[in-house]
């Protein structure tokens, strides 16, 4: 009796032993600071982690100094960053993560201030205010480094950044979190990126009201702007973008942007260098844009 009683105390201790050390039955508040909690993904996908906020940038709200403008703002428009994969389909639409960078620090020496779409909106209806040389940064079809390189590069200013997400098979909402927590703006760039001036009234629908939908159930904030896909639209899109409660739209083009139309804001597409960025900003700054 007494050799039984041993072995089962001695069975009882190398079982609790085990179970501790596999980490079996610990709390999560145990498990060490930064550790990442369960987030909803797409459709399709086994959960996420969302990891824990990062710092707001200071430019994600008005800061003092800034006052009222209503002027013209240049948007930028950047896709791929890094080296462009062999075989690459458009390899011009990668930007090297010397030239982001290099363009960054160009604009921060010329006394430009990145600052988000809602806040010019602000400024333009609503009297809010904007930085000396406000200019708009903004990022499509979502990309891992644009959510990870970009906002790095882009913190050592203050600057926050919008991302226009396609909302199918692009990046996870962990993957966004961060970028919101910093202050970035996250916008509509449809479900699919299809060519929305062929696609039927319910496929429009879907596109355009649908993408703003999950973005703003999953995370929680306005989603005003919409990127037209490819920047094809025609007066149906148009009108659904108007319909979905959107309240301004950005395609491509080479102008700054005004508010006398807020549903075409034309964005200068970068990728040719600081050479690029600076022609276009400086060759067609229009009368009223700050020096």
């Amino acid at each position: 009796m007494r050799l039984a009683a041993l072995l089962a105390a001695v069975v009882v201790v190398v079982v609790v032993v085990v179970s501790q050390s596999s980490g079996a039955g610990a709390p999560a508040a145990s498990r060490g600071a930064g550790q990442t909690v369960a987030s909803t993904t797409k459709a399709g996908k086994q959960p996420v982690k969302r990891r824990a906020r990062s710092k707001l940038v200071r430019n994600a709200t008005p800061q003092p100094g800034w006052k009222p403008y209503t002027g013209p703002v240049p948007i930028l428009v950047y896709h791929a960053l890094g080296p462009a994969p062999p075989g690459a389909p458009f390899p011009l639409l990668y930007v090297s993560y010397a030239n982001f960078s290099a363009e960054m620090a160009w604009l921060h020496r010329n006394g430009y201030q990145a600052v988000t779409l809602n806040e010019v909106m602000n400024a333009w209806y609503h009297g809010g205010t904007l930085p000396h040389k406000p200019i708009v940064i903004t990022f499509d079809n979502g990309y891992p480094e644009q959510v990870t390189f970009a906002p790095r590069v882009m913190a050592k200013y203050g600057w926050p950044g919008v991302l226009n997400e396609i909302t199918e098979n692009h990046l996870f909402p962990y993957q966004i979190w961060p970028i919101i927590h910093m202050g970035w703006e996250v916008d509509s760039h449809s479900l699919t990126h299809p060519d929305l001036t062929v696609a039927s009234q319910a496929e429009l629908v879907a596109q355009v009201a649908g993408s703003r939908t999950y973005l703003r159930k999953t995370f929680h904030i306005p989603v005003n702007s919409f990127c037209y896909p490819s920047s094809r639209y025609n007066a149906a899109v148009i009108a659904e973008v108007r319909a979905a409660g959107y309240t301004n739209a950005v395609t491509e083009g080479h102008a700054y942007a005004t508010s006398a139309d807020p549903y075409l804001m034309p964005r200068f597409e970068i990728e040719g260098g600081v050479s690029q960025l600076a022609a276009d900003l400086l060759y067609t700054r229009p009368a009223g844009y700050p020096q």
